[in-house]
């Protein structure tokens, strides 16, 4: 089961890290950490977890697995200098704002998986009929997609379940 939480408002993603690991999963003043390319992380806890933001939201993914998250607005625009970076059997399946933003966030969800850079590995992902490829092998990693408040998510992991919840962190806003 993964757990997502998230917010709209100011917050800094430490600042809601911390806030759901105390609340939510007895994690007082938990000390973060990160890799060097960015991902945060609890040493030595058995805790997953990534975060995304997008326009004002902020969503923290929780769980017991490696997880990769990423969320996208469906108020924005297709970019078509990005559009053209996708693959051809990518761009067969995209025909609108929300296929480009389901596309963008698999990928996107599958690089924080890995804990790589979007730099280092977009041209060795593709992300067609729901299944990620890495160097034109299918990883088998699932990818689970939903939309919410105008929002596009994808779950990069092995988690048939998830729960999501909205809060209102105590200083979004202040």
């Amino acid at each position: 089961m993964l757990d997502i939480y998230y917010t709209f408002g100011k917050v800094a993603s430490d600042d809601f890290i911390k806030y759901v690991l105390q609340k939510y999963y007895n994690k007082p003043n938990a000390s973060l950490r990160t890799t060097i390319n960015g991902k945060p992380y609890l040493k030595g806890d058995k805790i997953h977890f990534n975060l995304t933001h997008s326009k004002g939201l902020v969503a923290l993914a929780v769980g017991k697995k490696q997880v990769g998250f990423d969320c996208e607005s469906l108020a924005g625009k297709a970019r078509p200098a990005v559009l053209s970076k996708f693959t051809e059997r990518e761009r067969a399946e995209i025909h609108s704002t929300t296929d480009f933003y389901a596309h963008w966030t698999a990928r996107e969800s599958y690089v924080k998986f890995l804990g790589e850079t979007l730099a280092a590995s977009w041209r060795k992902i593709e992300f067609v009929q729901g299944k990620i490829y890495f160097s034109g092998k299918e990883t088998g990693i699932p990818v689970t997609q939903f939309e919410t408040e105008n929002t596009v998510f994808s779950i990069c992991g092995d988690y048939q379940k998830y729960n999501i919840r909205k809060i209102d962190f105590p200083l979004a806003g202040k």
